[in-house]
């Protein structure tokens, strides 16, 4: 995936710096995405609420995967409606993000072994969770193609704060 152009969020006057001194990478956006244990997920019900949940995800490739019944509330939501909003943290810096999200049925062996051992990697040690490949191979997983994706440090949000439109 090509780096997408770096700009700055549009925020009312004197909350962020407007010139390009401070501003994150594309690179930094994707450490925050792939470092972050616990992922906010926003979907919007029927009649028009928002649902928010945690989920655990992985993020390969510039799209974030995560699991979850198809017969939840959220995954309902999405069935309905694909846009989504997700969220992250790592250390001092976050990330704010829309896309669409989609179900994907029997993912290839090479994306399944990576998914499983990111979840392995960040879930294994303090959850005991260790999914198999063959679990993604044979089942389903979500997967998330951003669209707008806001990362920022919180030390310094005012300078940093960069913001990334992807097609």
């Amino acid at each position: 995936m090509r780096a997408p152009r770096p700009d700055r969020p549009q925020l009312p006057h004197g909350y962020i710096h407007r010139g390009k001194k401070g501003m994150l990478s594309w690179d930094d956006a994707g450490r925050v995405l792939s470092g972050g244990r616990f992922y906010w997920i926003a979907t919007t019900d029927r009649d028009g609420r928002p649902h928010l949940v945690q989920q655990w995800g992985a993020w390969i490739d510039g799209h974030l995967y995560f699991e979850g019944s198809e017969r939840t509330r959220w995954a309902r939501n999405l069935a309905r409606d694909a846009r989504i909003g997700f969220g992250t943290q790592s250390g001092t810096r976050a990330v704010m993000a829309e896309g669409m999200a989609g179900v994907v049925r029997g993912v290839e062996r090479s994306l399944a072994e990576r998914i499983a051992r990111q979840y392995a990697t960040k879930y294994g040690r303090t959850f005991s969770y260790r999914p198999k490949p063959e679990g993604y191979e044979k089942g389903y997983v979500f997967r998330v193609r951003p669209t707008k994706v806001v990362v920022f440090d919180l030390k310094a949000f005012s300078a940093s704060a960069t913001r990334f439109v992807l097609s």
